[in-house]
């Protein structure tokens, strides 16, 4: 007698059970599949930065196409069984070719599990700024020249996001200046950055993709925008760092949005500048402020997203600006 047809289920299930103890060991309860999933370190200079290694991170419509292929080789089962009884032999080239696809979906977990796991103190999303922003009064200062100070290519902006059940981060490069005089904080302090639309970063090409078009329209909106108005108060709370509260105007999709920015301004040391690869001392800025997605062009998609509340948070590094 032929073995059961149904040992050729084995496998998938076998594929189906790594998988959900993956996601189970994974931990952050993600409904989408990443090949590259994005961490986030701690950084000595910018706070937070995407981590070296970048695992594979199952989802859960993995684990649904890997039930669906389950089912299917007990419905296969079934079929093989009835016309084997009923031509009284085995099926032999079917049953050779349902093996090599069978184990085919162990490949699956295995990757996955080969990939690695959680880097040390990697976190899935960025965590939002923690500094007390001060209240009022300009104080402090640091000691660095006065003038304009540009973006390097470290700096970015981060949306922080909730949506269908899921958390994540869209992450896009800034570009920009800042006057000021980091000695005398009372004097004009201006400032104007833009990040553009379409490299929007989510850590998932498809779900870019779909931020891209289908939220940002980077066609016709090419570049996200924020002025620096004013700094309404400072406070030193180290030698090298101030804690401030400023306005700022965000330009999102062709309207303009009013807000309250909190952070710190730290100056960084020659060993900061060696790190980054810059050619001087910088300025670094840690920022956060918050969007309302009904204040927003982005309301009639408000459903899409489980918060109406989207935090963002900017990491800047700033280096004086070269005279011509």
């Amino acid at each position: 007698m032929p073995r059961s047809p149904f040992l050729h289920v084995v496998p998938p299930a076998t594929a189906l059970g790594l998988g959900a103890l993956r996601w189970w060991l994974q931990g952050s309860g993600n409904t989408y599949t990443a090949t590259s999933k994005r961490f986030f370190v701690p950084d000595p200079d910018l706070g937070w930065v995407p981590a070296a290694s970048q695992p594979v991170w199952l989802g859960l419509e993995v684990l649904g196409i890997l039930a669906g292929v389950v089912l299917g080789f007990v419905a296969v089962a079934f079929f093989v069984r009835w016309r084997e009884r009923a031509r009284g032999k085995p099926m032999k080239k079917l049953r050779v070719l349902g093996w090599i696809l069978a184990v085919l979906p162990v490949a699956i977990p295995a990757w996955a599990f080969a990939s690695g796991g959680r880097p040390a103190g990697g976190v899935d999303a960025l965590p939002s700024g923690t500094t007390a922003i001060p209240d009022r009064g300009i104080t402090g200062s640091l000691d660095a020249p006065a003038g304009s100070w540009v973006t390097d290519s470290h700096s970015t902006i981060t949306a922080h996001l909730s949506a269908g059940g899921e958390s994540f981060d869209a992450r896009l490069p800034v570009n920009g200046r800042v006057t000021l005089d980091p000695r005398d904080l009372r004097g004009a302090i201006i400032g104007a950055f833009s990040a553009p639309s379409a490299q929007v970063d989510t850590g998932i090409s498809l779900r870019s993709k779909h931020a891209r078009e289908d939220y940002l329209d980077a066609e016709h909106h090419p570049s996200i925008g924020f002025d620096l108005i004013r700094v309404e108060a400072t406070r030193q709370d180290a030698p090298d760092l101030i804690a401030f509260r400023a306005d700022g105007v965000v330009h999102l999709l062709g309207r303009d949005h009013q807000v309250v920015v909190g952070g710190t301004l730290r100056r960084g040391d020659a060993a900061a500048a060696s790190r980054l690869g810059v050619r001087a001392a910088p300025l670094l800025a840690q920022a956060d402020f918050t969007l309302h997605i009904k204040d927003t062009a982005l309301a009639p998609d408000a459903g899409d997203f489980d918060r109406d509340e989207i935090p963002i948070h900017v990491s800047l590094v700033l280096i004086p600006e070269e005279k011509p």
